[in-house]
């Protein structure tokens, strides 16, 4: 990802990537709130087609459209934007129907933190899962720079 680019245009890039596009984010009408999360988002926006008669986007499109409204939120409000990530110091947030939990990640490296993370998250019997960087960000679920996401339908993405 280059360096020079806010968050919300590499998210837009791995929307794009996926088979999105603007339309996916713009055209969902949802107004992201300062408590959504990611996996919040994704459920307001499948909910959202549903009730609008369509049919929902594929998992990969819904998770990067709510990446995008997220990282849009976070820019245009500073105290809340988390700025740049590092090794190390990882939380993951394990999404469990309508509440997440958080704990630390004991791994510096986000490859090794990914592998601890599945595990935790398939002995929760969740679906969903988030790994992020606190910087900035806070200790609750959902708050931080977001480094990648886990579906169990498409495994680890950013």
């Amino acid at each position: 990802m280059n360096a020079s680019q806010s968050s919300s245009e590499q998210f837009g890039q791995h929307l794009k990537s996926v088979g999105g596009s603007e339309v996916d984010v713009t055209g969902s009408a949802y107004a992201v709130t300062e408590d959504d999360t990611v996996e919040s988002v994704v459920s307001g926006l499948r909910i959202k087609q549903q009730k609008d008669g369509g049919v929902a986007s594929e998992p990969s499109i819904l998770h990067a459209s709510a990446q995008v409204l997220i990282s849009r939120r976070d820019e245009h409000d500073p105290g809340h934007h988390a700025g740049t990530s590092h090794p190390g110091q990882y939380q993951l947030d394990i999404h469990l129907g309508h509440h997440s939990t958080r704990e630390p990640i004991p791994e510096t490296d986000l490859e090794a933190a990914q592998l601890w993370a599945r595990g935790r998250i398939e002995a929760e019997g969740a679906d969903f899962g988030a790994i992020y960087f606190p910087a900035g960000g806070g200790a609750q679920p959902g708050t931080g720079a977001l480094e990648c996401s886990y579906d169990r339908a498409v495994g680890w993405y950013r």
